[in-house]
């Protein structure tokens, strides 16, 4: 992820008069700062300077000094935040996370509260494994944004939030999807059913609730539940009818009803009109 424009402003802003000049190249290829080595500011330009160079490691050694020496500036949340963003960019997201949380604690009136508290959520985020392996870092990135969005509702990031939390979601809802379709090849499909109904219930604005409700219909028919089955047939063929599920599910629905006629209808009305003539 880019370094957020409105964010890098928002920094430079808090930053008293003074702020960073990049003049030459340093040693060891690091930027000089137009700092006296005896400002008590030095150590917070120098990691400034190292972290717009992308010199990530460098800006987190100056930026602690800095914050271990003055804990109490008036630029100390800036130093905080820089560190945090340090380690993120640097991908080392566990620390980051670490950093923010700091700042959002010992820094409750800074400006750059609610840049921290979005950051640590992305720190979670950036830790979440593939959906078919541990889900930790999925609700624990999930319960981060949710609590942002009731702690800042009027954050510019809340866009990006919600939709951070539709991506999880989907992540989460793949898993138990994944693990519904397993147990069906291998014929458990009570199993399976279990897997699908957590789906459905705690994920449904999920992509996956469809294939859910298709597979769903299928283990019914496994096990002979043949009104249940009809029941998720006609929930996917009423919610998405242009999805391929649901023209699937349009087409074992009548095939269905013509091998077992007997069968209850759930809404005749409705189902004749959905039903080509």
């Amino acid at each position: 992820m880019k370094y957020r424009i409105h964010t890098a402003s928002k920094l430079v802003c808090l930053m008293a008069a003074g702020v960073l000049v990049v003049a030459a190249s340093g040693g060891c290829g690091m930027p000089r700062v137009r700092v006296s080595k005896d400002s008590e500011r030095y150590d917070f330009e120098v990691g400034l300077a190292a972290f717009k160079a992308r010199h990530y490691l460098d800006a987190q050694t100056y930026l602690k000094r800095f914050l271990d020496l003055h804990a109490g500036h008036a630029i100390a949340d800036s130093a905080q935040f820089l560190l945090g963003l340090s380690q993120y960019y640097g991908r080392s997201y566990a620390e980051s996370s670490v950093e923010f949380a700091i700042l959002v604690r010992e820094f409750p009136r800074s400006e750059l509260r609610d840049d921290a508290a979005y950051y640590e959520c992305l720190s979670y985020h950036a830790q979440i494994r593939p959906p078919q392996l541990d889900p930790t870092f999925a609700h624990r990135a999930r319960g981060c944004f949710n609590e942002f969005l009731l702690r800042y509702p009027d954050s510019s990031y809340d866009e990006e939030a919600r939709e951070k939390l539709q991506e999880i979601a989907d992540r989460l809802a793949e898993k138990e999807y994944r693990l519904g379709v397993m147990w069906f090849n291998l014929k458990r499909y009570r199993a399976s059913l279990v897997y699908l109904d957590e789906l459905l219930q705690k994920f449904p604005g999920s992509r996956w609730v469809p294939e859910a409700l298709l597979w769903k219909a299928r283990a019914h028919e496994k096990q002979w539940q043949f009104e249940e089955a009809i029941k998720s047939y006609e929930a996917l063929v009423e919610g998405f009818p242009e999805h391929q599920a649901g023209r699937e599910a349009q087409r074992q629905l009548q095939q269905l009803r013509r091998r077992l006629p007997e069968l209850p209808a759930a809404d005749s009305d409705s189902r004749a009109a959905r039903e080509p003539q």
